[in-house]
């Protein structure tokens, strides 16, 4: 190959690229400035009681759909994954994760039926997909729809069930962050 062809394939090449970073960052919407990536809107603020209530009610209702007994919760604790308020109040979000191994009451598809209407009736709309990705494959409820992270007040609940498994993951709506919490400075 001549050196002028050469140098007309890297050309095209680098071009190409340039073109299609160009046009892959230029979609997305781009933060104004770093306090935008962490701000949650004021009136978004909830009160703890009440979202961890409602992530509490949610699980326990999913739970016994599959068994009369699940072990403890690996997972049950306020996390602050949520970012500040606008006014520079901190927040979190309280969540609960845990596995169940073992016979479950209903089929899984049965199972996902049914906690998906229980989701639904609470006004979190949703439907049962399958993932035979990941092991053992299972039917998944989720909402906001799978894999599409959280809802911009932070709230998602993730469900799956398999053969002889199940697994729930939910996050509530962002709170104020209590002032007695250890983590913050003021309190060391």
């Amino acid at each position: 190959m001549s050196r002028q062809r050469r140098r007309a394939v890297v050309r095209i090449v680098a071009l190409t690229a340039l073109v299609a970073t160009a046009t892959l960052t230029g979609c997305a919407p781009q933060p104004k400035t770093a306090k935008e990536i962490q701000q949650v809107e004021d009136d978004d603020k909830a009160d703890r009681a009440a979202v961890q209530h409602e992530i509490q009610r949610l699980y326990d209702e999913a739970a016994a759909l599959v068994a009369d007994t699940w072990p403890k919760p690996d997972t049950m604790n306020w996390q602050t994954a949520c970012g500040d308020y606008a006014d520079g109040t901190q927040s979190e979000t309280w969540n609960i994760a845990n596995q169940y191994k073992g016979p479950t009451k209903f089929s899984p598809e049965e199972t996902a039926e049914r906690v998906a209407k229980m989701l639904t009736d609470y006004g979190f709309p949703t439907k049962v997909i399958e993932d035979n990705k990941i092991y053992p494959p299972r039917k998944v409820v989720s909402y906001p729809p799978y894999l599409t992270g959280v809802r911009e007040d932070g709230f998602a609940i993730v469900f799956t069930i398999g053969e002889n498994y199940s697994d729930f993951s939910g996050y509530s709506r962002c709170a104020p962050i209590d002032p007695d919490d250890p983590v913050l400075p003021k309190n060391w």
